[in-house]
């Protein structure tokens, strides 16, 4: 898109009567799309040391990649985790949406306006809400 798109489209965002709400949707919407790894960054900066989950021990190796998260492979015992691992954020999909949620637990919303605000189901945000 050129400049000339990007006018056309600041115009007619400018134009809409958008509610503080739809503002916000938007804002969380460009953040994700001009960093997406951005809460995969954070994960593995806070890993920090590697250290087995399972077994305890501090040696481990890199295997590898699953999901966008680095994988690790425990010398001592052979079991492989990601820096999730042992997390109550283990297994959880969707992770683009966490750091747009956590914001909405930070703005005490209410289940159901968080699982609207982040396009996500009811249940989905009941989940989150108890894990975060």
């Amino acid at each position: 898109m050129g400049t000339s798109g990007f006018q056309h489209l600041f115009r007619a965002l400018a134009q809409l009567p958008l509610s503080a709400d739809e503002i916000a949707c938007l804002r969380d919407w460009l953040a994700a799309l001009e960093a997406p790894g951005r809460c995969l960054a954070l994960i593995e900066q806070a890993k920090g040391r590697c250290a087995c989950p399972h077994c305890g021990n501090a040696r481990c190796h890199r295997s590898g990649h699953a999901n966008g998260l680095q994988r690790y492979r425990c010398i001592a015992c052979r079991h492989s985790f990601n820096a999730l691992t042992g997390t109550p954020l283990a297994r959880l999909r969707h992770r683009e949406k966490w750091l747009p949620y956590f914001q909405c637990l930070i703005e005490s919303r209410t289940v159901r306006a968080a699982a609207e605000r982040v396009a996500v189901a009811k249940s989905t945000s009941f989940r989150w809400r108890h894990r975060f």
